[in-house]
């Protein structure tokens, strides 16, 4: 995908009933998938700062599902901090912002699916971290927003993507583009077909997602997901909460080592750069644990280990089908940019295999220490 949602005008402050005269609106260049903005606006004596995102829904094809799961995740969670009597509620959980109609969304004369929520003032995001410390409070952070949707009351989350991390589908899907070659592709990238169905094939091997309690999980645990204080390595709050669904405690910990252990871009020219920092690999492993604490269970803390390379791996062939399929699913600024994610994502499910045995007493050191079932 590579065309942009202008940016939001105001009627689309009114419709949101922004406090203030829009003055400025600034495109948030971040993720894949969704078009978001930071809307400024003006009243006596102050300025207030806003988030309104356009969904893909091409991507989220029930965008009202999102809107509910997004609600019910948010409510729990503040009520949660407010029995718990933590600070400062409002920076920890975000605030879905109502449109005039009383709805938590708004569409437009377009047809286009708009939400918003206030800024988080004094707030940044990180690409990767900075240094060990700055990993352990990440992982901490999504281990902790992963307990604190353990006692989540029925009904089930609705399921906004499905099969999100089927890595048997991802797999068919790839294979099925492959054959089909809908854009002449194909014929060119033998090599990376060829390479891929070898780490698909370990992986297989390694993994037993069936074993795995199912948990309403984040599914999308990039460092970027995260939202620190400015002024001190904080973790405060997790955000992109479009696929909080249920899934696996390993999903959510592998997708953080495949952002966080790399200190290349996700999207590299060149794989030969790619490789692991096992500090940090090693801060993960005890913050993810101490957040998640008694949640794990035996056989969670064991995939834990062959997380990071699982993750890649999947990553690395939906870059791929895009890419044969014609970039129609994550947005792209080059040519060749689906094709330069999948093979660096592939080399580093490739490192991380190499460095299993490291990864496992990671985990194992920081569960004994913990008191951790092993």
């Amino acid at each position: 995908m590579t065309d942009r949602t202008r940016a939001p005008d105001a009627s689309l402050a009114a419709a949101f009933r922004l406090e203030g005269r829009l003055a400025g609106c600034e495109a948030l260049k971040r993720g894949h998938i969704h078009d978001t903005f930071v809307a400024s606006c003006e009243s006596p004596g102050r300025v207030r700062r806003y988030v309104l995102q356009c969904l893909n829904t091409h991507v989220f094809r029930d965008a009202e599902a999102v809107m509910e799961n997004l609600l019910r995740v948010t409510e729990h969670q503040r009520r949660g901090l407010l029995r718990a009597g933590v600070a400062d509620p409002e920076r920890r959980v975000l605030r879905v912002l109502r449109a005039r109609d009383g709805r938590p969304w708004h569409v437009d004369e377009e047809g286009r699916f708009w939400r918003g929520f206030p800024f988080l003032e004094r707030t940044v995001s990180h690409e990767r971290p900075a240094h060990a410390g700055q990993a352990l409070e990440a992982a901490r952070a999504f281990g902790r927003f992963a307990a604190s949707l353990a006692d989540l009351p029925p009904p089930r989350l609705r399921t906004t993507i499905a099969g999100f991390h089927d890595l048997a589908a991802r797999s068919a899907a790839f294979e099925a583009a492959a054959a089909q070659d809908p854009r002449g592709r194909a014929r060119g990238l033998g090599r990376e077909i060829e390479a891929a169905r070898k780490v698909g094939e370990r992986i297989a091997e390694l993994a037993d997602d069936a074993a795995l309690p199912r948990r309403v999980v984040h599914n999308d645990c990039k460092l970027n997901n995260l939202l620190f204080d400015a002024d001190r390595d904080e973790a405060l709050c997790v955000v992109d909460l479009d696929t909080v669904m249920e899934g696996a405690l390993s999903h959510d910990f592998g997708e953080l080592v495949r952002t966080a252990t790399n200190p290349r871009p996700e999207d590299e020219p060149d794989p030969e750069t790619v490789r692991v920092d096992l500090a940090l690999h090693e801060a993960l492993a005890r913050g993810y644990l101490e957040g998640a604490a008694d949640l794990l269970t035996a056989a969670e803390l064991a995939a834990l280990p062959l997380a990071g390379a699982r993750m890649a791996f999947e990553n690395a062939v939906r870059f791929l089908t895009d890419y044969l399929q014609g970039d129609v699913y994550f947005r792209i600024v080059r040519p060749s940019h689906n094709l330069d994610r999948h093979r660096s994502q592939l080399r580093l499910a490739e490192r991380l295999l190499a460095a299993r045995d490291a990864s496992r007493r990671h985990v194992e050191q920081a569960a004994r220490e913990l008191g951790l079932p092993r």
